[in-house]
This record gives structure tokens, sequence and C-alpha cells, in this order.
């Protein structure tokens, strides 16, 4: 964490010289995405392209906001992956983006949050991977932020208001406290959508031809902004990073227990530790991602957080988890769940996981974690390669040459080496085996 913190530090220094300096200039951040400051002083991110008519384009994604956060640029770096892979398919951005510019200039002036928190949902579900997403935003967004914010002025919300929110009483299972305490990723994913909205609603209040609209946001700085709020929340919350992790030490008992158990939750549960991978990436895993023969699951682009496809080496004891999964007749999910074409439920991989160790507040996401504690402390396997089994987006050199080069083979020991960690009861054959590769 403090390595991307002094990334985003340094991305803030270069930024203000440049808008000291007060040159109109493009500034490229990769795949297409630049910083550009205007002849009238204007700082604002872009989108730079050619067209498929050969001309070039920039696209205005958003004001630039002093400084800029780590969040909010990687959702500026995403976005510019998601217009690039659009403009390789033959679409042209801007001119899709037409009709949502009228939008924009058409916005209300006195639109409250919860009118522009629904304009946003409405505008953004068609681009969105799943129902399941869209409800999670709209749910959160009523149950705890449209009560306290949602007739309120986007631009008047104020840091206390937010705070109000994150810190209003909320209970779990018998666990009285607050919001923020009881449910720390859903109040975090709250927040964010909160962030989001407001950072839209200014969006449009500066594409508007409206100079009072305009002047509203003028220094304006997000109220739910995390390089604001993470001075004022519980830091017991931010250190843990919403992802409390079972030790790597206390992983294996936790696999035996999960292979003692036939159901569904546990297979799914026991599959995405062996793979390192996200909850919503086994979740939605089909047969057809699955090559048994060659030992890979291929998991496409659109259903990866970097937007990138994911290539995972299976070891020994994943192929041997998917043989044994029985497979539903005209049934695509590797997990069904209990209504047809389904897979298994969102919170099923979680429930279980508190259900078996209910004194813990841990989380499924927490197990990529232990994978990468074991990696580091405990074996020579280089930090990129061992990113890249967790598909984790770098742009470090060493990585991009293990990209260029053929890195499959070295990923498929580490994760044959995970998987033997957490499947042999002998410590010894266990070091024996990976003797050259244990620090």
């Amino acid at each position: 964490m403090a390595t991307k913190i002094a990334t985003i530090d340094t991305l803030n220094r270069e930024i203000r010289t440049r808008l000291k300096a007060g040159q109109p200039n493009l500034w490229s951040h990769g795949n297409g995405l630049c910083f550009s400051l205007a002849k009238n002083g204007k700082a604002t991110w872009v989108f730079r392209y050619t067209n498929a008519d050969g001309r070039r384009r920039v696209m205005t994604l958003q004001a630039h906001n002093d400084p800029i956060g780590e969040r909010e640029h990687k959702a500026l770096e995403l976005r510019a992956i998601e217009l690039r892979d659009a403009v390789k398919a033959g679409r042209d951005p801007l001119a899709v983006a037409k009709p949502k510019a009228a939008l924009a200039t058409a916005t209300p002036v006195n639109e409250t949050f919860e009118q522009a928190a629904r304009d946003y949902v409405k505008t953004h579900r068609a681009d969105w991977k799943s129902d399941v997403h869209a409800g999670q935003w709209s749910r959160s967004l009523e149950m705890f932020v449209y009560p306290k914010l949602g007739k309120m002025l986007p631009h008047a919300i104020s840091v206390d208001d937010v705070l109000a929110v994150l810190n209003q009483p909320h209970a779990k299972r018998g666990k009285k406290s607050t919001f923020w305490l009881t449910v720390p990723e859903t109040a975090d994913r709250t927040r964010q959508r909160v962030e989001t909205v407001i950072n839209a609603a200014k969006a449009r209040a500066l594409a508007s031809n409206d100079p009072d609209t305009k002047a509203r946001w003028i220094n304006h700085h997000n109220p739910a902004s995390w390089d604001i709020l993470r001075h004022m929340l519980p830091k017991d919350n931010s250190k843990r990073g919403h992802h409390e992790a079972m030790p790597f030490a206390d992983v294996p008992a936790f696999v035996q227990e999960l292979r003692d158990r036939t159901d569904i939750p546990a297979k799914a549960l026991l599959l995405t530790i062996l793979c390192a991978t996200r909850t919503s990436e086994t979740r939605f895993a089909t047969w057809d991602e699955i090559d048994l023969e060659n030992g890979i699951w291929t998991i496409p682009a659109d259903r990866m957080k970097a937007a990138q496809e994911h290539c995972i080496p299976l070891s020994t004891t994943a192929i041997e988890l998917l043989k044994s999964l029985h497979r539903f007749q005209g049934h695509k999910y590797l997990f069904p769940g209990k209504h047809r074409h389904q897979p298994i439920g969102e919170m099923g991989q979680l429930d279980l996981l508190r259900e078996m160790r209910p004194k813990q507040q841990l989380t499924v996401h927490g197990f990529r974690s232990s994978f990468r504690d074991l990696m580091a402390e405990t074996t020579l396997h280089p930090d990129a390669l061992v990113e890249m089994c967790l598909a984790h987006s770098q742009r470090d050199k060493t990585v991009a040459a293990y990209k260029r080069g053929s890195a499959f083979e070295r990923r498929k020991s580490i994760m044959e080496q995970w998987a033997n960690y957490l499947t042999v009861a002998n410590n010894n054959e266990y070091n024996n085996k990976w003797e050259r590769f244990i620090a």
C-alpha cells in the first residue's frame, strides 16, 4: 500500500508542476488516457484515440480534481481500457457519447442526490456486467444513503454528512455498532457509490451551459473521497483493508475441512482457494472455460476486474476437484444455484466461511492475501509472477517482460506449490519437493 500511495503522490506532484508551468499540452498515462491542460488553464482527463476513419480524436472523461485520489485515477485507467477495447472493436466512443452529452447539458439545476443517483444507475446499468451488480447499487443507496442524503443537493453534501451515513447505527447477527464497523465491505462500497454519484453530478454540471450551475462546483472536493475520509474513520477498519485474511498457516486445516464436505458452496470455496480467484470469478465459472486436458481455466475479459483475459494454470488438486463435480444437464455453471440457469448465490461462499469460522471476521477475498503472504514470506518466487497469478494489473517492466515471455509454466509451478502446501499432510514431503523454491 505504501508504494501505491507514493505513486499517486508522485503523480499529483507532477501534475501540479505542469499546472504551475501553464504550458498547454497532453501527457499520456497509457491506453489512451491523457492529462490535458488547455490554453485557458482548464485541466481535464481525456481519452485520445484514432477512429476507424483514421481521425485523431480526444474525448473528455472528467475535470481534474486536485489532488486526484488513487481510486479515482484507477477508475480513469479502467475507463480508458474499456474505451480502447471499444475502438479496437470498430466503435467510435465520441459518436456513442453524444446522446449522453446532450442529457448532461439538460441536468436540472436543483437535482437532488437521489435524483442524480437514480439517473446514474439508469444511464450505466446496461454497461454493468450483471443485474446483481445493479441491484447492489440500488439497494445500498436506498437502505443507507437516501434517508440521510437523498433530498440534499449533491454539491451541498459535506464530509460530516457522509460520515453520518457511515457511522449510522447498524446491527448484524446480534452485533450492534456503526454501519462502517459492522459491515465494512458493504459500507466502503456504499461510500464509493456516493463518491461516484457526486463526481457524475459535478461532471454533468460542468458540462452544462448554465454559469450558476457551474459556479456551485468551483473548488469542490468530493466529501466521500477516501483520501479525506481515511483520516476520520476508525483505523482498525482502514488498516485491514476490508478483507480479513486467514493466516496462511491456518489455511491447510481449513482446506481439509472443506475437502471432507460434499455441498456445492464447499466445493466452490475450495476452488476459489486453490486458484486464488475472486468470489465472482468462481461463482460465474462455466464449463466451457475449463480445459481439463491441458489444465487451464480461461476466464474471459468481461468477467475480470482488470478487463483482461486471465488464464489460470490448474494444479493437480484443482483438476481432481473439477473432475469430481457433477455436471448438471443443461446447466453451464460449475456451481449451479437453486434456480435454473443461475449460479450459486452471491453470499454462498462467504456464508459457509462464517459458518465454519464464526468467531473470526474473515472474508473469501482474504484467501488471496493468504496466498500472497505465503509466497512472499516462505518462497523465492518473484513478486511479479505471484501478482500475475492474482491477475493484478501492473505496469512494472519486469511484469511486461514476463508477459512477453512464457511465464505460464512458472505460474503453474506456483499454483502447484500452493495446492501442495494446502493438501500435503507431511511437511517433510512438501519441503523436499519444493526445496529449490523455499526461502
